[in-house]
């Protein structure tokens, strides 16, 4: 089967309808973007309500970004430690020496008491992110805002 007969695909103009819904090629990025920022937040297992949230209230497609969400999934592995620390040098405390095995394990062992002893660390990770995230949350508000993009 060659490209232009799969494009044509009665399944794969289906996904496409899924995943445009009548929105805007501007809609679509945003809900990518949206969904990749959030994706990438360091707390486990909120991302996919979070997204569900935003999305609804922006008007954005709930489809894509929760695949962009699932999609930089391991980005989230790899900056977590990242942004603990760039969140300990926000908030001006000490180095934990935390590892990201350390916290795999421990989440794997009991979650509940993993968080009761990492608080700290779960907040300066949000910390951490947060210095990136919000600008770029208002850089989406302001893209938003801006005039269509024709889709074609």
């Amino acid at each position: 089967m060659n490209f232009n007969a799969l494009k044509n695909h009665k399944y794969t103009l289906k996904v496409k309808e899924i995943f445009t819904q009548g929105i805007s090629l501007k809609e679509i990025i945003l809900s990518a973007a949206l969904g990749s920022l959030i994706g990438i937040m360091p707390i486990l297992g909120v991302a996919t309500i979070l997204i569900t949230f935003l999305t609804l209230r922006f008007k954005l497609n709930i489809a894509v970004a929760v695949v962009f969400t699932y999609i930089v999934a391991p980005l989230q592995a790899l900056l977590f430690i990242p942004f603990i620390h760039l969140g300990e040098k926000a908030v001006g405390i000490k180095h934990t020496l935390l590892t990201f095995d350390a916290i795999k394990n421990s989440f794997y062992n009991n979650i509940f008491v993993t968080i009761k002893d990492l608080w700290l660390e779960i907040v300066c990770g949000l910390m951490g992110w947060s210095v990136i995230a919000v600008p770029a949350l208002m850089l989406i508000i302001a893209f938003k805002a801006k005039k269509q993009i024709p889709m074609k």
